[in-house]
C-alpha cells in the first residue's frame, strides 16, 4: 500500500462527520510515519482513542483505501480484508474471528479498540502501531466548515477536543454555535436518578466517605480537570445476603448520575457452553465501554471462579482459566468512565488476581445494620413520617434484620394504614414484629455457660486480653439465623502464628461444648450444625494445620489454607486432622472440669445483666 498516494486521492467529505473526523485522526497518526509513509508493503496498527467507536474508524479507513461498499461481501468470502476490526462485534450464528497471525492475507489497516486486542505476534508483524490521538480542535472546525455551520473559538475547540467522541459529534452536529450552552453540554451524559441516591440513604457509612471522594473526582474528569486513571475505581462489596448489595451500586450510579447496567455471573453462565458464556460476558462489557460512562455491577461475582496453581488436567482446569483470562482482560480494557462494582457473598472464592490494585482497588464488606441503623432505616422507608426516636424500641426488636427485610416490614405496615384510608402509625410498624418466645432460665443458663466456656479458655490461653459476653432472653421462629448468644474477643497481637497459637483457636473454638459437657454433662446443638459454627471452624483449622501449614507429623503442603479446609483431606492426613480435634477437646474438657465452679458463677453474672466483660485478671462486671 502506498501511503502517499492514498492522501493525495483523499478528497472525497463523507458525509458522515464521526467518520471525516475519524478519517483525520487516521492520516493524522499516519503522518508519524516519516519517511516510512512515501511507500512500503505491509499493514498498519491503528489503535482508537479510548471509548471511540472503531466502526467510525473502520468506515475511514475503507474510504480511504478506496474500498467500495459492494466489494466488501466478496473481499470477507475471500477471507482477504484490506481493512479488519481487530476484535469485531460477535454476531449470533457467525463464528467470532478476533484477528489472529493467520489471518493478514491482504491486510492493509487493523482497527483496533485498545492494545490488548492485537496479540503480540500480530503486533511484531505489522509495519507500524500507531496511536489515534481524538480530533484537534482544527478537525473540529473543519468539520463545521465542511457543513456551511460557524466555526467554534479556539478555545472552545480545544476544550471540546478533550471530551468523549459522542459529545463532540453532538455540538459538531449542532446548526448553532454551542458556545454559549456548554453547561447543558456537561449535563447530556449525567443520567437522572431513578430512585435515591447513596448520600441520601442510611445504612451505609462505611463507604459513604470513599463514594463522595470517588463523586468529587468524577466531576472533575467530566471537566477534563482530573485524568482518568486517577479517577477511576473498581471496587468489591461482600457480605450476606441482604445487606443491600445491589441498592449500593444502583445508589452510587445515581449519586455520579452515571447509568447503572446490572449482570450476574450466573446470567452468563446461563448463557449455555464456554463460547456462549464468553460472548455474554463480552456483551455486557461492550455495553458501557461507548465513553458515556456507567456503574457496571456484577453480582455472584465469587461464581467467576479461580484459576488453579497446579492444573490437574481435568477440563474444569481449562474452563475456568479461560474465564478468568478472558474476565482480566475486559476488566483490564474498561474505557474511560466506567466504575466497575462487583459483589459477592463469599469474597475469599474470589481468584487473586482479579482482586490486585487497578483491577479492584478497594473492598468493602456490608455487615447487617445495627439497632441506631435499623431505625434509620425504617425512618427513610416511612418518609420521615415517624420520629427517629419513636422507632429505636421497634428496631431493637428486629436484631439481624437486613435493609431489604426492614423495607418490606415497612411495605406490609403502609399497606394496612392505605386500606384503612389513614397515614401510617407506630402500631402498623408494632404489628409486623415477629412474635418473641422467652427462653426458660435452665436455657438461658446453658447459652451462658457455653459463652463463658469460649472466654475463660481464652483468657487462660492469652488469646485475647478481655472477653464480653452477651446473650438474649427471647428469641423468634425467625431468627434461626441469627445468633441469641455471642462472645467478642479483645485479641492480643499474634502476626505470626505458631503451631502452639494454632491449636490454641481450636482448642477455643471446642471450649463452649465442653463447658456444656462439665456442666450439664451433655451438649446442645449450639457448636455445630452450620457453616461458620464451632465446630466448622475447629474442623477446618485442623485440616489447615497438617494440609496447608505442614505442622502434621510429615511436614507437607497440599493445598492453600483457602482450599484445604473444605474437604477431606486423604486418609492418613485426615486421620491426624482427627487427632488434633480429639486432643483439643480433651484438654478443653479437662480445664472446664477444673473451672466448673467460676464457669457456673459467672454465667449466673451473664444471666442477671444480659452481657458483662470478662478480664484476664479475672475480674468481671456488667458491660
Amino acid at each position: 500500500m502506498l501511503i502517499a498516494d492514498k492522501i493525495a486521492r483523499f478528497k472525497r467529505v463523507t458525509k458522515d462527520p464521526g467518520v471525516f473526523l475519524a478519517s483525520c485522526g487516521l492520516l493524522r497518526a499516519a503522518k508519524t510515519l516519516g519517511p516510512l509513509r512515501l511507500g512500503f508493503r505491509g499493514f498498519l496498527v491503528f489503535v482508537v482513542p479510548p471509548g471511540y467507536n472503531t466502526s467510525d474508524y473502520e468506515t475511514a479507513a475503507f474510504e480511504i483505501m478506496e474500498v467500495k461498499r459492494d466489494e466488501w461481501a466478496e473481499v470477507w468470502a475471500n477471507k482477504e480484508m484490506r481493512v479488519r476490526l481487530a476484535n469485531p462485534p460477535r454476531i449470533k450464528g457467525i463464528p467470532h474471528k478476533p484477528i489472529s497471525i493467520h489471518d493478514l492475507r491482504g491486510l492493509d489497516v487493523l482497527i483496533a479498540k485498545n492494545l490488548a486486542d492485537v496479540p503480540r505476534d500480530v503486533r511484531f508483524a505489522a509495519t507500524a502501531v500507531l496511536q489515534v490521538q481524538p480530533p484537534t480542535s482544527g478537525h473540529i472546525n473543519a468539520a463545521r466548515r465542511l457543513w456551511r455551520k460557524p466555526t467554534f473559538s479556539q478555545e472552545f475547540a480545544s476544550s471540546l477536543s478533550q471530551r468523549p467522541q459522542n459529545l463532540i459529534l453532538a455540538a459538531t452536529l449542532k446548526p448553532i454555535s454551542a458556545e454559549t450552552r456548554i453547561q447543558e453540554l456537561d449535563e447530556i451524559d449525567r443520567v437522572e436518578a431513578v430512585g435515591p441516591s447513596l448520600f441520601d440513604l442510611p445504612g451505609f457509612p462505611e463507604v459513604t466517605p470513599w463514594a463522595k471522594d470517588l463523586a468529587a473526582n468524577i466531576e472533575r474528569w467530566r471537566k477534563r480537570k482530573l485524568d482518568w486513571k486517577l479517577a477511576r475505581a473498581g471496587v468489591l462489596v461482600s457480605g450476606p445476603p441482604g445487606t443491600g448489595k445491589t441498592l449500593f451500586a444502583s445508589a452510587l450510579a445515581n449519586a455520579l448520575g452515571m447509568r447503572f447496567v446490572s449482570a450476574t455471573v450466573g446470567g452468563w453462565q446461563a448463557a449455555g457452553a464456554l463460547d456462549d458464556m464468553l460472548a455474554a460476558m463480552r456483551k455486557t462489557f461492550d455495553s458501557v465501554n461507548d465513553g458515556r460512562g456507567a456503574v457496571l455491577f456484577v453480582d455472584e461475582f465469587d461464581a467467576i471462579g479461580t484459576r488453579i496453581a497446579r492444573p490437574t488436567g481435568n477440563n474444569n482446569d481449562q474452563y475456568w482459566q479461560l474465564v478468568v483470562n478472558d474476565f482480566l482482560s475486559l476488566v483490564s480494557n474498561l474505557d474511560e468512565g466506567v466504575i466497575f462494582v462487583a459483589a459477592t457473598n463469599f469474597p475469599d472464592w474470589i481468584d487473586p488476581a482479579i482482586l490486585r490494585a487497578g483491577r479492584i482497588d478497594d473492598h468493602f464488606r456490608f455487615s447487617l445494620p445495627d439497632a441506631v441503623t435499623r431505625a434509620e432505616i425504617l425512618r427513610h422507608h416511612t418518609g420521615g413520617s415517624l420520629p427517629l426516636e419513636s422507632l429505636m424500641g421497634i428496631a431493637g426488636e428486629l436484631p439481624g434484620k437486613s435493609g431489604a427485610e426492614l423495607e418490606r416490614l415497612v411495605r406490609k405496615a403502609l399497606t394496612i394504614a392505605r386500606n384503612q384510608d389513614r397515614d401510617l402509625e407506630l402500631k402498623d410498624l408494632e404489628a409486623q414484629l415477629p412474635e418473641r418466645i422467652q427462653y426458660t432460665a435452665e436455657q438461658q443458663l446453658r447459652l451462658a455457660v457455653h459463652e463463658v466456656g469460649h472466654a475463660v479458655a481464652s483468657l487462660a490461653l492469652q488469646h485475647s486480653n478481655s472477653s464480653v459476653i452477651e446473650i438474649r432472653r427471647d428469641f423468634s421462629l425467625e431468627e434461626d439465623k441469627i445468633a441469641t448468644a455471642q462472645t467478642v474477643y479483645d485479641l492480643t497481637s499474634d502476626y505470626l502464628p505458631t503451631e502452639t497459637s494454632l491449636l490454641n483457636r481450636i482448642a477455643i473454638s471446642l471450649a463452649g461444648m465442653a463447658a456444656e459437657q462439665a456442666v450439664f454433662g451433655d451438649r446442645s446443638l449450639g457448636s455445630g450444625g452450620t457453616t461458620g459454627s464451632d465446630l466448622e471452624f475447629s474442623t477446618a483449622s485442623a485440616r489447615k494445620f497438617i494440609g496447608a501449614y505442614g505442622f502434621g507429623s510429615t511436614p507437607m503442603f497440599i493445598a492453600s489454607a483457602r482450599d484445604v479446609g473444605d474437604l477431606p483431606l486423604p486418609q492418613a492426613l485426615e486421620d491426624e486432622a482427627m487427632q488434633i480435634l480429639r486432643d483439643q477437646y480433651e484438654g478443653a474438657l479437662s480445664m472446664m472440669t477444673e473451672e466448673r465452679d467460676r464457669i457456673l458463677a459467672l454465667a449466673s453474672e451473664v444471666m442477671a445483666h444480659g452481657t458483662i466483660r470478662i478480664e484476664r485478671n479475672g475480674e468481671a462486671k456488667a458491660a
